[in-house]
């Protein structure tokens, strides 16, 4: 990837010389995404093309063929699209660019590949008209497992090097019964980059085999709305995902249901409303194909309610970023589940953020530049499962109060971090952290002894003066609740009232040392469900954010 700045900035040249497309609102996305369409064209279609069981009909003298009904587009030009076929697809040939497909009430299944195929090295747009229901399906012979040679694994397969922008005013039906919804590749072998941008249209996608959309680049959500329910990820890329740009409505998403919602290597969240029901995590940045990265989650702004029953709410293998945006995020009532949890540092420096666990603790290190309340159940000792743990807690050398306790279990008098923003060696830590006892090893404050909520209670987060900053209801028993918002005051003692409880905090800032982290990577150690054959990607993207929390810098700006 060492060729990525000089061929974002030349595809970005293009794009801007081709104008903008019809139907297809000028992209104002600003990450580091390609995002390439095809050349403006008049209303009036090069080519009418009709499907149909027994063929296909075209007004077309020329730029493409027909094999029974199979169609395939070798120049540039706009296809408009429509009829109804049971076993019939559409290909654009490798290196053809400037393809514009104009989908007009089709109805497209293929029984062993895909309806549309978007080969190697091709610029396509595919347009769905304003007013009309097209439906693309495949059936579960499109799976290479299945053995079949021409499977592509999806309904939309955009292979390596394809620059693809699906929008338009109208409604598409994804039934992706093979394997993934749409399927975008990698770099091509001449180091063409590949993307996927999604802008306008009504996009509905139930894939119950694996992901909804499965990027091997950049995928970029710029605006629409989209409907998903999935067996796999519901927005997955290997690399770079974006959804909205900054200050645009963006997309509304609703994942109903995936095993996790948003997963890149890289996931910015600039704009939109998003809701989503996860298995596994809500939000993942991870790649287990990947080596020597700086794995970022950024939540730039956008509303987010968010929900898992068996995972964490955001992950982060690397640092995980809330400058902005209306944040709420659930996890079951599970020992094992962090609304937030990362490798690296969790910094909170803007927005609204509720994030709520079933877990005594969150697996992070914070950064709290914005005031911020944590209430959490009574903790409890774990006692040590090794011998040599054991050992050093036997240690005569150890302190120890006059109860036979280490100094350190002693509860805070004060949750302040010091000065210099590390704990000192000697001084009384926050619950929940990992602390060094002796010479014989470690063990952890966790676990929970109670709940703060139960499943279905209502509650309020309340200041002094009892106004609320929030208030709702509790998805399941809760141990933990996290939150901040710009109206703390430091040093304030609020309260979380319920019909169960009246428990106070304190606000609190700067660098907090919380719980003793998830499992790393995510949900499976950052791994993805057996899927198409990746290549070995191990160098490093250009895609680091600002240290003032700006998005990366727009290509097509430089």
């Amino acid at each position: 990837m060492k060729n990525r700045n000089r061929i974002f900035a030349a595809a970005a040249a293009l794009s801007l010389a081709m104008g903008m497309l019809p139907g297809c609102a000028a992209g104002t996305s600003n990450t580091v995404a390609t995002v390439t369409a095809a050349e403006s064209h008049s209303t009036q279609a090069d080519a009418q093309v009709t499907f149909s069981d027994s063929g296909i009909t075209t007004s077309a003298a020329s730029g493409l063929t027909i094999q029974g009904t199979a169609l395939t587009i070798n120049q540039s030009g706009t296809y408009a699209l429509s009829g109804s076929c049971s076993d019939g697809s559409i290909e654009v040939e490798k290196g053809v660019s400037d393809v514009h497909l104009v989908l007009n009430g089709l109805n497209l299944t293929a029984k062993e590949t895909a309806p549309i195929v978007c080969g190697k090295e091709t610029q396509v747009t595919i347009e769905v008209s304003a007013g009309t229901e097209n439906t693309l399906a495949d059936t579960p012979q499109n799976n290479t497992d299945t053995g079949k040679t021409n499977a592509e694994n999806a309904v939309i397969k955009c292979k390596d090097g394809s620059q693809v922008v699906l929008c338009g005013e109208g409604t598409l039906h994804i039934q992706a019964n093979g394997k993934n919804g749409i399927k975008s590749g990698t770099a091509s072998q001449d180091s063409k980059e590949a993307s996927l941008t999604i802008r306008e249209l009504t996009l509905n996608i139930e894939a119950p085999v694996n992901d909804a959309i499965n990027a091997e680049m950049c995928l970029n959500v710029d605006s629409g709305t989209l409907t998903i329910s999935a067996g796999g990820d519901a927005l997955h890329s290997d690399d770079l995902l974006s959804i909205g740009s900054r200050n645009t409505q963006g997309p509304t998403i609703v994942i109903n249901e995936c095993s996790e919602g948003l997963e890149g290597a890289q996931v910015n969240v600039y704009s939109g409303d998003v809701t989503i029901h996860s298995t596994d995590d809500c939000i993942n940045a991870a790649n287990g194909d990947l080596s020597e990265y700086s794995f970022q989650l950024n939540i730039f702004g956008g509303k987010i309610r968010a929900d898992s029953c068996e995972g964490d709410g955001f992950d982060s293998n690397g640092d995980l970023t809330i400058s902005g945006g209306d944040v709420e995020v659930w996890t079951a009532n599970r020992s094992d589940n962090e609304p937030l949890d990362a490798d690296g540092t969790v910094t909170v420096s803007g927005g609204t953020v509720l994030a709520v666990g079933g877990s005594s603790g969150m697996g992070m290190n914070l950064n709290a530049q914005q005031p911020c309340l944590i209430f959490e159940t009574q903790q409890e000792m774990k006692p040590p499962e090794n011998r040599e743990t054991q050992e050093s807690l036997d240690d005569p050398e150890d302190k120890q109060d006059t109860t036979g306790n280490p100094e350190w279990m002693e509860k805070p008098t004060s949750m302040d971090p010091p000065e210099d923003g590390k704990p000192a060696e000697d001084t009384q830590k926050p619950q929940g952290q990992r602390v060094p006892h002796g010479g014989g090893g470690s063990f952890f404050m966790g676990g929970t002894s109670g709940t703060l909520l139960t499943s279905g209670s209502s509650f309020s987060i309340l200041d002094c003066d009892g106004n609320t900053f929030c208030s709702g209801t509790a998805d399941s028993d809760v141990s933990y609740i996290f939150f901040s918002g710009p109206d703390l005051t430091d040093a304030e003692t609020c309260t979380l009232s319920s019909a169960d409880s009246q428990t106070t905090a304190q606000v609190q800032s700067g660098t907090i040392l919380s719980g003793i982290g998830g499992r790393p990577g995510g949900g499976s150690f950052g791994q993805r469900p057996n899927d198409d054959q990746r290549p070995d990607r191990t160098e490093k993207p250009d895609h680091t954010t600002s240290s003032d929390d700006e998005p990366p810098k727009d290509s097509s700006q430089s």
